[in-house]
Parts: C-alpha cells; sequence; structure tokens
C-alpha cells in the first residue's frame, strides 16, 4: 500500500491530503482547494487559523472506485467526519464538500442558539 501525504493551505484554511494507491497530483490539490477548501475557510472566517485543520484522506480500491474521507475537529468538541466513494474523483470530491458544508452549517447553527440563550 503506497501512501502519501501532501499539506495544502488554502488562505488560513491547512488541509493534509493523504494518498492511499493514489498519487496526489496539483490537480487534485488544485480541485480539493477549489471544491472544499475555500467553501470552508467562507464557513469558518471567524475561527482562528489553528482550528481550521483538516485532514482527507483519498484511496483507490482495485475496482477503480476513489473513497475519500474528511476528518476535522472544531471548538466545543465537535467533530466533523464525512466519507464518500464514487468512480469519479470530482464527484466524489464535491459529495463530501456537501456533506461537510451541512455539517458545518449546523454546528454554526448550534452556537448561535447557544449564545442568544
Amino acid at each position: 500500500m503506497l501512501s502519501l501525504t501532501v499539506n495544502v493551505s488554502i488562505s488560513l484554511m491547512n488541509i493534509q491530503i493523504i494518498g492511499d494507491n493514489f498519487n496526489v497530483s496539483e490537480n487534485t490539490k488544485k480541485l480539493v482547494s477549489e471544491k472544499i477548501g475555500f467553501r470552508l475557510e467562507k464557513l469558518l472566517s471567524k475561527f482562528a487559523p489553528d482550528v481550521k485543520m483538516a485532514l482527507i484522506r483519498i484511496q483507490l480500491d482495485k475496482l477503480g472506485t476513489f473513497q475519500i474521507n474528511f476528518d476535522m475537529n472544531l471548538p466545543g468538541k465537535e467533530h466533523v467526519y464525512a466519507q464518500t466513494s464514487h468512480k469519479i474523483l470530482e464527484s466524489a470530491v464535491i459529495d463530501l464538500q456537501q456533506q461537510v458544508e451541512k455539517q458545518i452549517k449546523r454546528y454554526r447553527a448550534e452556537l448561535v442558539n447557544y449564545s442568544l440563550g
């Protein structure tokens, strides 16, 4: 099993990409930064930079299916985790982005409700 780790910094968002049986190319880093990094940066703009760190693991199985996992911890012991699989890498990244965005929006809504009392 080949494992390759690449760090991608998108503005103040730090995303670590690990490829298992998959070479993390410049195109892959660009895809992840465009589809996930910039969106998360907007959603988490008010958070400190040291909080905005995420891990993405991209695995390519023997059948040619991409399996992608996203892992991130937010303040208040909130854990954001999503996973998806798809034959096309871009489709998998988009699906993952939608799952993560939904969880972070729910987290932000809970923060607002909590602060209102």
